[in-house]
């Protein structure tokens, strides 16, 4: 909010400072306009966001009220190990990938259910037990791939 704010009245002191900066008044609203839109669009995701983990993939669930929508990565697709960060409350965010992977994929997200969740799991309670768990599934199932007969 204070960024806004603080764009508004940006604007409105170059917009008073004379007729040489009314283009550009234009496309620096027309900016804030967007970027505004993809922030509430991506926060409702967010808010709406849900993860269900099984024995061999993590879905992410968004309830939207006109449906549910599913998105999933198979721990076998898990290239990386997960990075964990945590409050002092135990409370933290799982993440797979490196930042420039994810910030390609965080650029789609908004796209519709065919496009790959960002592998990131927030505001997850006892992150680091989960992230262990997500472990422990993903080499239990990668050492059923490769064991021999």
């Amino acid at each position: 909010m204070i960024e806004v704010v603080g764009a508004i009245v940006v604007l409105s002191i170059l917009w008073d400072s004379g007729p040489a900066w009314a283009p550009f008044v234009g496309l620096f609203a027309g900016f804030l306009v967007f970027l505004y839109q993809r922030m509430t669009d991506r926060r409702s995701r967010e808010l709406a966001l849900s993860y269900l983990v099984t024995t061999q993939r993590i879905i992410f669930v968004t309830n939207w009220r006109t449906g549910a929508e599913f998105r999933w990565v198979w721990f076998q697709y898990l290239q990386h190990s997960p990075s964990v960060k945590v409050n002092e409350t135990g409370v933290g965010t799982v993440t797979y990938g490196s930042a420039w992977g994810r910030s390609r994929v965080r650029a789609n997200e908004l796209r519709g259910a065919w496009a790959p969740p960002v592998l990131e799991l927030r505001a997850i309670p006892d992150a680091r037990r989960v992230a262990d768990l997500i472990e422990q599934a993903r080499n239990r199932l990668i050492a059923t791939y490769t064991r021999s007969p």
